[in-house]
């Protein structure tokens, strides 16, 4: 039998000792998730980006006929979608979002053959390039590319803020390219 009279613990529970004072970092596909968030912003309604591309939850385009097809297969009526007349949930912006940035890794994995081989600010900077532009505008960062290719961090950040996109979405562009010249 075991003794139930225990005698009740006066205080608070002694503290394990605090190895490091830095945060613990989040694995690499959520702080992707957050940084891109934090370009985007979420939105359960349809809206304009920046660009005038009708825009849903994470940067996911509904000018897109590929976006399209995939919210149509997971049931919405797109015409109601685009119109304002659906609220997407969470999990459901998500999912689009899972969807899109698979994309805009493989596409960033064409651009860089050696993406694999950078340092993960590098990567997450280079994803999120792509996430924001698509395969076929970031094929037209040509010394960019070669700059990564090359891993010569500097040149890279340097082409990066050299460029209309910079101009275009501001604080995204040297948000990135920070992150790109913190590896040189």
């Amino acid at each position: 039998m075991f003794n139930m009279n225990f005698a009740p613990q006066h205080g608070p529970a002694p503290m394990a000792p605090v190895v490091s004072e830095a945060a613990p970092t989040p694995d690499f596909n959520e702080g992707l998730y957050l940084q891109v968030l934090g370009h985007e912003d979420s939105r359960p309604y349809a809206y304009k980006d920046t660009t005038g591309h009708l825009t849903i939850g994470i940067g996911y385009n509904l000018d897109d006929k590929d976006n399209q097809k995939i919210l149509a297969g997971m049931g919405y009526n797109v015409k109601d979608v685009r119109a304002g007349k659906v609220r997407l949930t969470e999990p459901v912006i998500r999912s689009l979002y899972d969807t899109s940035i698979a994309k805009a890794t493989k596409d960033a994995n064409k651009w860089i053959p050696n993406l694999s081989e950078q340092p993960e600010n590098v990567q997450k900077a280079i994803i999120d390039m792509s996430f924001n532009l698509g395969a076929t505008k970031l094929a037209g960062f040509v010394k960019t590319r070669q700059a990564f290719i090359n891993k010569d961090y500097k040149e890279a950040s340097k082409q990066m803020l050299d460029s209309d996109w910079a101009g275009q979405v501001g604080k995204r562009a040297k948000n990135l390219s920070a992150l790109v010249l913190s590896a040189s």
